[in-house]
């Protein structure tokens, strides 16, 4: 299964639990995207108080992906934050700008057709906040009659008992079948943080915020025939049996609290107990949602950055730590700052961890025990046999104007990570590993659905500049540059020429004039020669025109480096970026730089 990134900036989970969002009562009534079948049920717990703690009003902005539970994108999903929503692309991708939140506090309510209904809450940081969140598909697990209690249990051992009492969207009695659709979600699966709704942030009985160490969480979601949600009655409870994973036996309370999450508020409320028989959990719930068993836990906040050798930012690199309450770490990603935020137990000894794209530990250190908030760090991170990268480029459309609304999907070693576009610009730093130096890129538009195509790149440490890509969908091959600070594009028709000793690349479109050949004898690490690929790396070329640009001193050197990324067979794409400087007619040294992405005739 490849691993899904969202560049973010936030620890999730139980060990390091973030706070934050707007809280929105009326959430459900006044968002006319709300199905109005949708059971709301009045829970005498459900006090909300925990807004005293969310901070003044603020605007945020929010990017994320939604995913299914095999990391594929869901598009169409609806996200909501405070007054704004926004569908999600082919990508499952979303963006949402300015919204009215809080300062400590932010939730985003995620609906799709066909899955379970979840959210995220977390505390927003100034620059846009990343989010993953992967939803439960609603596939039905066993199909039961009103009248009649029966219980319905996963092959975990997870299960529910059924009173055989229900209620429609109106809260009246309802006969007939009735779908269950149950789901455990074990505190030990690598998917907990994308999967869980709100965070591991709840208000116990008596109105104060607490944070919880999950053992395990059940969601139950009934329906009619024709999919209209129903819920038990609230005077006949069910019972539900939550499995315990056999590392959390021996740390395990006699009984604990039970939590309901309430998806309109994005957190979680304490209602009622569940005691521990054997190996599993057992409690009584008088409606429907997500359900979790959970301790709390006294936290301190804590924040962290990390930096490479070179003192610079290290985005989009994972964070984890581990405390003795628990076996299973919990992570968060950086941002494009390097840092990343959140709570973390106080008391307590633990271990932090930072690790590259190959899971390899590049930095391990112990901390704690902390009394109160706490800065940890920087920590400098010294590559070894990882490499820091930073890819950076700018992102215009058609008419060469800025993106204001888009994002990047950079491809490398099996992993995936989207970066949001609102200035033109983006700015993407990772840890990479040794297995490999190429990647792609694909920069997407979200306002017109366009899009640059998959193209491909190497890795040119410390830093990878791409030029100008444009997102075009009639544009299959283009060809950019960008010199003396003016930009320049051609499209097709792209000409390339190789006859086995020679290669060559032009076009043109009546101003401006684009040409480069390499022969057999270039100084290089590249053949042409019989059309053999060897490893793509940089290479010179013999000549290099730009007819447009006529103030060129071509008895001058041209120190321009090109870099091939790809060299596909007939029909498929030449990737090349190249970047330098050449003199003009009066002695001045002018910089130059662009890309190549072109069809090979």
């Amino acid at each position: 299964m490849k691993t899904l990134r969202i560049l973010t900036t936030v620890l999730i989970a139980c060990m390091l639990t973030l706070t934050s969002c707007e809280r929105d009562d009326d959430f459900t009534q006044d968002n006319p995207d709300i199905p109005d079948d949708t059971v709301i049920v009045d829970d005498p717990n459900d006090t909300g108080n925990l807004d005293q703690f969310f901070g003044a009003a603020a605007t945020r902005s929010f990017f994320g992906q939604v995913v299914d539970e095999n990391n594929n994108g869901i598009s169409g999903a609806l996200v909501a934050v405070g007054a704004q929503t926004v569908f999600t692309d082919s990508n499952g991708i979303f963006s949402v700008q300015d919204a009215s939140v809080n300062e400590q506090f932010a939730y985003l309510r995620v609906t799709a057709s066909g899955y379970v209904t979840s959210g995220r809450a977390l505390r927003p940081t100034d620059s846009t906040n990343r989010i993953k969140l992967m939803l439960l598909s609603a596939d039905v697990t066993a199909t039961v009659t009103s009248g009649v209690p029966e219980t319905v249990q996963l092959g975990n051992g997870a299960s529910v008992a059924l009173p055989g009492d229900y209620i429609d969207g109106n809260g009246n009695p309802y006969a007939g079948t009735v779908d269950v659709i149950l789901d455990f979600l074990d505190p030990a699966s690598q998917d907990l943080d994308a999967v869980m709704p709100g965070m591991l942030y709840a208000e116990d009985v008596a109105g104060d915020e607490v944070y919880l160490e999950t053992f395990g969480m059940i969601s139950v979601e009934l329906r009619d025939a024709s999919g209209n949600e129903l819920n038990i009655d609230p005077n006949s409870p069910a019972e539900l049996r939550f499995p315990l994973d056999p590392a959390l036996q021996g740390i395990a309370p006699a009984t604990i609290p039970l939590w309901s999450f309430d998806d309109t508020l994005g957190y979680w409320i304490e209602d009622g107990e569940a005691t521990l028989q054997g190996n599993e959990y057992v409690g009584q719930v008088s409606h429907f949602s997500f359900w979790n068993c959970d301790a709390p836990f006294p936290v301190v906040d804590f924040c962290t950055t990390v930096l490479d050798d070179n003192g610079n930012p290290l985005a989009n690199t994972t964070v984890h730590i581990t405390s003795p309450n628990t076996p299973y770490p919990r992570s968060g990603i950086t941002d494009q700052n390097g840092q990343v935020c959140g709570k973390v137990p106080s008391g307590l000894t633990m271990t932090i961890e930072v690790v590259d794209l190959c899971g390899n530990a590049v930095f391990s250190d112990v901390i704690g025990p902390f009394a109160a908030a706490v800065t940890y760090g920087p920590i400098s991170v010294i590559p070894g046999s990882s490499t820091s990268q930073q890819v950076v480029g700018n992102f215009d459309d058609c008419s060469n104007v800025a993106i204001t609304d888009g994002y990047v999907v950079l491809e490398y070693a099996g992993n995936t990570f989207y970066e949001p576009v609102t200035a033109g610009t983006f700015d993407i730093n990772l840890i990479s590993c040794p297995a490999s130096n190429v990647f792609t890129l694909e920069a997407i538009d979200i306002i017109n659905q366009q899009s640059s195509g998959v193209i491909n790149y190497t890795f040119t440490p410390p830093t990878t500049d791409l030029g100008t890509i444009t997102s075009c969908n009639a544009v299959t091959e283009y060809i950019e540059w960008e010199i003396e600070g003016v930009q320049h594009f051609l499209t097709s028709p792209i000409n390339t020429f190789d006859n086995g000793d020679a290669f060559s690349i032009n076009a043109s479109n009546g101003n401006d004039f684009f040409y480069m050949s390499s022969s057999d004898n270039t100084v290089g690490t590249y053949v042409w020669g019989n059309g053999i690929q060897a490893p793509p790396g940089s290479f010179e070329m013999e000549m290099f025109e730009l007819l447009s640009q006529s103030d060129v001193d071509y008895n001058a050197p041209i120190n321009i480096t090109f870099q091939l990324n790809a060299f596909g067979a007939v029909g498929d794409y030449i990737d090349i970026t190249f970047t330098g400087t050449y003199t003009d007619n009066s002695a001045a040294v002018q910089p130059v730089s662009g890309s190549l992405h072109v069809l090979r005739d």
